[in-house]
């Protein structure tokens, strides 16, 4: 984030509001915006994907199950089936895919798969839904994410859709203050800080270190 403030945002704020460029210094406050959504949007998706697969590795590699595994299961979106009448497919045809009726491996592999498509193709925000929706499926203990942290991150989101999907040349026009859009962004990460611990503590537990 350091150097995005370096990039784009002046050295020193004006107390007043006032600067030389008043237009160029709007433009490049906007860029900011929304080139920190997509960095703490980056930033979600990495920690959450790191755990999934860690869990995943801890099973296949030592068959250690932990509380993320049973999240990843129970929050796959999957039918739990009940197993087969055989052990082998009388239809060759399905042959294949016969093992995903018989074993657990495949069934875990293809839950934590399934939200790692989610995570990288389907998310787009860092709203409340989408930070749920990347959470809780791992476990995370959402208690952390209070009513103040969830709002600050829906009004962010949608300070960078006004952004992204409408022309900038209003904002640009009304004046954007660089000061605010930084001071927005280093409250939302200090109220990161308890859910990046959680999330290191779920990593552990999936490694079992």
């Amino acid at each position: 984030m350091k150097d995005l403030r370096r990039l784009l945002l002046p050295a020193r704020f004006d107390p007043t509001g006032s600067y030389r460029d008043p237009t160029r210094v709007s433009t490049r406050a906007l860029a900011f915006r929304v080139l920190a959504h997509a960095e703490l949007e980056a930033y979600f998706e990495d920690r959450v994907l790191e755990v999934s697969l860690a869990a995943l590795r801890a099973w296949e590699n030592a068959r250690k199950v932990s509380e993320v595994t049973l999240h990843l299961i129970g929050f796959a979106g999957r039918t739990l089936e009940l197993p087969p009448d055989s052990l082998s497919s009388a239809d060759v045809r399905k042959a294949k895919e016969w093992a995903s009726k018989t074993t657990i491996e495949d069934r875990l592999s293809r839950c934590v798969s399934d939200f790692q498509r989610r995570v990288r193709i389907e998310n787009h925000g860092v709203k409340e839904a989408n930070l749920l929706q990347m959470l809780i499926p791992i476990g995370f203990d959402i208690s952390k994410c209070d009513a103040v942290f969830l709002g600050s991150m829906n009004a962010f989101g949608e300070a960078r859709g006004l952004v992204a999907h409408t022309s900038g040349r209003a904002h640009v026009r009304k004046g954007v203050d660089p000061k605010d859009e930084y001071d927005k962004l280093r409250a939302i990460i200090s109220s990161i800080v308890p859910i990046d611990d959680e999330l290191t503590r779920l990593l552990n537990m999936a490694t079992g270190s």
